[in-house]
């Protein structure tokens, strides 16, 4: 009840979704967003870790505290639902509290508020030494028993008071509603968890920090774990599915030896012999038809049998023996047979073939690589060695301890080489940053970093570097143009001012013809020269070269007009530029250093592989003296391949070089075409300007002339209203002196 009240207020402190519902809105606010989103996925693991515990508690004073008390079970088959399960509870109880403990001293203003800083070094003694060791053997043997656990569970779920009491677990609230096989599940797949949530917190530490170390360790260490988990897994499996087999082998079936001697299932047992693995395979017989086989590959030898009666006998075709030794057992394809494959054993008894065919090309080629991988690891027959093959064993030994020592020391060394180029390039972004260019990104890490199990690739690198001087020679012919259209403007200006500015500019155009002469000379570098010239470009583009003068440069605006800022945005881009090309360059450098040392280490690999052929071959018989001849013509085929395709490399390379020349010259041709067009628009563009002007003036003219007409019109108009009420009071007078006269009178 203590334990579980503990657990009870656990989840009450954990019972948020984030990090960021537990503490103050005003404390979460304060922080960065890095920081909120690792202490998230820190509060999720606690979270999680504590979910876990909560399983293993429940698992154990519920359902087995439950089936031995009330059940009367026997202890070995709660057990066996159960393994380890104490183990289990007291490592992960251990664990969340460590975490637990972290939690309250990085508390800031108060319980609630908190901000862990270091979770890397509880990590890191979780799993590892004496932990991880507990670890390996407490989940390798749960996970090895998962599947009988649950087909126990399932067994016993027959009985209807098992089944009640199981009804009544689950019900209980403390359970959850969780039941045993969802239990075991969540148990097993708990150790995958783990390399998730420390990946994400190793996104949002900062580097070269003791933290991010420890995080890296720790992530390590936990993949290590589960991978010994699961070959221990994979092993028992294997060993589970062998002891099936022998249970279903008859037990009077029996196979006659090519010597002679007859081969039993007590001699399969007798031996100490593991599984490595088995599958279904035809069995071409001599008339040409085919037999369903079971092919077991084991320690030492391959088992062929056949199925009958639910039952296995060794199989019986062809009168040939079914039982392989894996002493001068080789394997070869079929020709025109994608799918079909000899086995010859070249015994001292005789020698025997068989043909055998399986599903598909890709099973046949996985059978052929085991079968070698078995027959190299396969332990030498009695008497089989003399004393001078061991003295050759031991100098062969002693080579290869000597080639693993040069490949430490050449590691360390390229090592050493790349920590020099970042001091070099860290050198260089405080340079900058002295000289004033605040706005210029540097970056003081190279783009690589050394791995001693597989060389880095140089082609992207290569890519990038191009792009990047691409860039910086349209920056250096912008600021050329830049420059021309600068002096024709201050040509204007008063004298002493143009003599002060033109002074201060030579340097600028004098270095403008050496980056040319640099950035073709560094196009048409051939392959022979590479290193060479990676090193004469990183220290020709440095930001030390005479031909860019940070002091100079950043006290220029200051005396130069308004219109002149974007020659120091150019000259800003030329920089950045240069500083990206400059930690391309010495990457690829880099790369190209631990490739060198990749390529000698596989030369004396190579050779050291060929002496050991050579000097085991009297062990062989006519068979494997052609199946190593048959190697090493391969192993120099592929070398011919490998000098071949540098050939063709270093052939595209020179065709690139010439197309990227040509490319240039056509850019510098339709850039002049350009220009031309863009003054020929200028031209166009003014002269519509002026006709857009004498249109407007001419509308002018015309709105006031018809404004005019108008205004005359009007006039007009009312001159003919006068002119009509005159002639209508004339005709109104005319008419009244008319009947006004005397009738003698006529009108």
């Amino acid at each position: 009840s203590s334990l579980w009240s503990d657990l009870s207020s656990d989840a009450q402190e954990f019972e948020a979704e984030s990090w960021s519902l537990v503490v103050d809105p005003s404390f979460c606010s304060r922080q960065e967003k890095d920081v909120i989103k690792r202490q998230d996925v820190i509060f999720e693991l606690m979270q999680t870790e504590m979910h876990h515990v909560q399983t293993l508690f429940i698992m154990s004073e519920i359902f087995r505290k439950g089936m031995k008390e009330e059940l009367q079970l026997d202890h070995s088959t709660v057990d066996k639902i159960f393994p380890c399960l104490d183990e289990l509870l007291e490592i992960h109880r251990h664990f969340f509290y460590c975490m637990k403990e972290r939690r309250q001293e990085s508390c800031v203003d108060n319980d609630r508020n908190f901000v862990i800083s270091r979770i890397g070094d509880i990590l890191v003694q979780q799993f590892s030494e004496e932990n991880a060791n507990k670890m390996k053997k407490i989940y390798g043997e749960f996970c090895s028993h998962h599947k009988e656990a649950v087909s126990l569970f399932k067994e016993l779920q027959q009985n209807k008071k098992f089944q009640n009491f199981i009804k009544l677990r689950n019900s209980n609230l403390l359970a959850r509603r969780r039941g045993i096989p969802e239990c075991i599940l969540l148990v097993t797949q708990r150790i995958t968890k783990y390399p998730v949530l420390v990946e994400r917190i190793l996104q949002y530490t900062k580097e070269r920090t003791e933290e991010h170390k420890d995080l890296c360790k720790a992530l390590c260490f936990i993949k290590d774990m589960i991978a010994a988990v699961d070959l221990k897994v994979s092993e028992y499996e294997k060993n589970q599915k062998w002891l099936d087999i022998l249970n279903k082998i008859e037990n009077k079936t029996c196979t006659k030896l090519k010597n002679g001697h007859v081969f039993r299932k007590q001699a399969l047992i007798s031996k100490e012999r593991t599984l490595l693995y088995d599958g279904l395979v035809y069995w071409k017989t001599a008339t040409g038809r085919f037999k369903d086989i079971l092919a077991l590959l084991l320690t030492d030898v391959l088992l062929f049998l056949q199925e009958k009666d639910q039952k296995y006998i060794f199989a019986a075709v062809d009168q040939k023996p079914s039982v392989i030794s894996l002493q001068k057992l080789i394997a070869r394809e079929v020709a025109n047979e994608e799918r079909g494959m000899f086995l010859i054993s070249a015994s001292s008894s005789g020698p025997e073939m068989y043909e055998i065919h399986t599903n598909s090309k890709e099973e046949r080629n996985n059978w052929m690589r085991r079968i070698q991988q078995a027959v190299e690891s396969c332990p030498e027959e009695e008497g089989g060695r003399t004393g001078e093959s061991d003295e050759e064993r031991r100098k062969a030994e002693a080579r290869v301890a000597k080639i693993q020592q040069c490949q430490e020391i050449l590691s360390n060394q390229d090592q050493q080489i790349c920590t020099y180029l970042e001091e070099k390039l860290q050198i260089y972004a405080e340079l900058g940053e002295l000289s004033g260019f605040e706005d210029v990104h540097l970056e003081p890490h190279l783009l690589i970093k050394p791995d001693p199990g597989e060389p880095p690739q140089a082609a992207s690198l290569l890519a990038a570097a191009m792009k990047e001087a691409e860039s910086l020679q349209v920056a250096v012919k912008a600021s050329q143009m830049g420059d021309v259209s600068q002096s024709l403007e201050e040509s204007r200006v008063e004298s002493g001012l143009t003599d002060m500015l033109s002074s201060s500019d030579e340097p600028g155009h004098s270095s403008d013809g050496p980056s040319k002469q640099r950035k073709k000379k560094s196009c048409s570098v051939n392959s022979s020269e590479w290193n060479e010239s990676v090193s004469l470009n990183c220290s020709q583009w440095s930001p030390r070269s005479s031909g860019l003068r940070c002091g100079r440069l950043s006290s220029r605006p200051a005396k130069l007009p308004c219109g002149q800022s974007l020659g120091l945005d150019l000259i800003f881009q030329m920089i950045q530029a240069i500083q990206n090309l400059t930690r391309l360059l010495y990457s690829l450098q880099a790369a190209l250093t631990i490739q060198d040392s990749h390529i000698e280490i596989h030369k004396l690999v190579l050779q050291q592989q060929e002496r050991l052929s050579l000097g085991h071959s009297f062990r062989g018989s006519p068979f494997q003296d052609q199946d190593k001849d048959r190697n090493l013509e391969k192993q120099r085929e592929e070398l011919a391949n490998i000098h071949k395709l540098q050939h063709q490399f270093q052939q595209d390379q020179r065709r690139w070089h010439r197309r990227c020349d040509q490319q240039q010259r056509e850019q510098e041709a339709k850039e002049s075409w350009l220009q031309e067009r863009e003054r020929e628009c200028q031209s166009q563009e003014e002269l519509l300007l002026r006709n857009r002007g004498e249109l407007a003036h001419q509308l002018q003219e015309y709105q006031q002339n018809l404004e005019r007409l108008r205004e005359g019109q009007r006039m007009v108009e009312r001159e003919r209203e006068k002119m009509r009420t005159q002639q209508r009071l004339l005709c109104r007078w005319k008419h009244g002196r008319q009947s006004s006269l005397p009738a003698a009178f006529s009108p």
